[in-house]
């Protein structure tokens, strides 16, 4: 029970993370052309909510991955998917937020930059999922 708990827990935060990116660009291209204040605080609000999504995402990802057996209980698409989700915290508290204080500020660069890592971590949450979703399909290739 509380592996499905975990699980649960686990896609609600990466749902999260994914639907609250979404909105981004939008508003980083209205930061950027100067429409006030208030889109740049309302773009901070949604980095701050994404990075906390993030982080309980990776966090419920480490703990039903603990609970339900650790590194001998799981095949090796399940721990490509922690290395890449690690990259994808990363990715997040390291370019995403700093990308938004230079978007708030009004710096074009940081609005290409914001982007561009935006679509890398759509990009790696994609890959989590297929490899989360076909990982015990392929597991009698996986076997050894």
């Amino acid at each position: 029970m509380l592996l499905v708990v975990l699980v649960i827990a686990h896609i609600l935060f990466a749902a999260v993370w994914f639907g609250s990116s979404l909105a981004l660009p939008t508003l980083s291209r209205a930061a950027t052309a100067g429409s006030g204040e208030a889109v740049a605080v309302a773009g901070g609000r949604i980095v701050q909510f994404m990075t906390g999504a993030v982080v309980l995402w990776y966090l419920f990802a480490l703990a039903a991955f603990f609970v339900g057996g650790g590194f001998s209980a799981y095949t090796p698409p399940y721990h490509a998917s922690l290395t890449l989700g690690l990259a994808l915290v990363l990715i997040q508290l390291l370019v995403i937020r700093p990308s938004w204080a230079k978007v708030a500020a009004g710096d074009e660069s940081g609005r290409k930059r914001l982007a561009m890592w935006l679509g890398v971590g759509h990009l790696l949450w994609f890959v989590i999922l297929v490899l989360m979703f076909f990982g015990p399909k392929w597991s009698a290739v996986w076997a050894y």
